[in-house]
C-alpha cells in the first residue's frame, strides 16, 4: 500500500474571463425581488404566498438569515 500526499491548490472556479456578467446581474435581481416580495407579503394583512401574516413574517426572516449567511460566506472568500 503506498501513502500518496493529497496536494490541493487554490484555484478559482472560473475564470475572470469567462464569467458571464448579464447573468449575474440576472441572478441578483431575481434574488432582490424575490426579497422584496416575501417582504410586501409580511406586510399585507392576508399575504399571498402564506397561509398567515406570522408565516409571511417568518419566510421574510428565513430568507434574510440565508442572504446573511451567503453575504458573510462572500466576505470569508474575498478575505482568503
Amino acid at each position: 500500500m503506498t501513502n500518496t500526499a493529497n496536494t490541493t491548490k487554490n484555484t478559482p472556479a472560473t475564470d475572470a474571463s469567462t464569467i458571464d456578467r448579464p447573468a449575474v446581474t440576472r441572478t441578483l435581481n431575481i434574488v432582490k425581488h424575490s426579497v422584496s416580495e416575501l417582504y410586501n407579503d409580511a406586510r399585507r394583512k392576508t399575504p399571498y404566498f402564506a397561509n398567515s401574516k406570522e408565516e409571511a413574517e417568518a419566510k421574510l426572516s428565513a430568507a434574510l438569515k440565508a442572504l446573511e449567511g451567503f453575504a458573510e460566506n462572500l466576505d470569508a472568500i474575498k478575505k482568503r
